[in-house]
C-alpha cells in the first residue's frame, strides 16, 4: 500500500510540474519577473493607465513603463500629441490619477 501512495505522490508531482512549469518547483532557478509582480500588485494596470492618458490627451500611446521604486508605483506613459509633440504623463498606479 505504501508503494501505491509513493507512486501516486510522484505522479501528482509530475502532473503539477507539467501544468505549472518548472519554475514552480523550488530550486529550479526560475525567478519571477519583478515588473510583472509590481504590475500585479498595482490596482491600475498599464493598459488602464494608457486608456486614461488617451482619454485626457487624445493622443496616441508610444509606450508605458512602471516605475516600481515609487510606492504604490507610477506609470510613465509616453504619448504622441497633435502637431507631432511628445509628452510623458505620470499616472499613479494606486489610484489612476494623472499626476503630471
Amino acid at each position: 500500500m505504501s508503494s501505491f501512495r509513493s507512486s501516486a505522490f510522484v505522479f501528482s508531482l509530475m502532473i503539477g510540474v507539467c501544468l505549472t512549469g518548472p519554475g514552480a518547483v523550488a530550486g529550479t532557478g526560475s525567478t519571477p519577473d519583478p515588473l510583472l509582480l509590481a504590475q500585479a500588485a498595482a490596482p491600475v494596470s498599464a493598459d488602464e493607465a494608457a486608456a486614461l492618458v488617451v482619454a485626457t490627451s487624445g493622443g496616441r500611446i508610444l509606450g508605458v513603463r512602471l516605475d516600481d521604486k515609487a510606492r504604490p508605483g507610477v506609470y510613465h506613459v509616453k504619448v504622441l500629441l497633435a502637431g507631432g509633440r511628445v509628452r510623458v504623463y505620470l499616472v499613479d498606479a494606486g489610484s489612476g490619477r494623472i499626476l503630471r
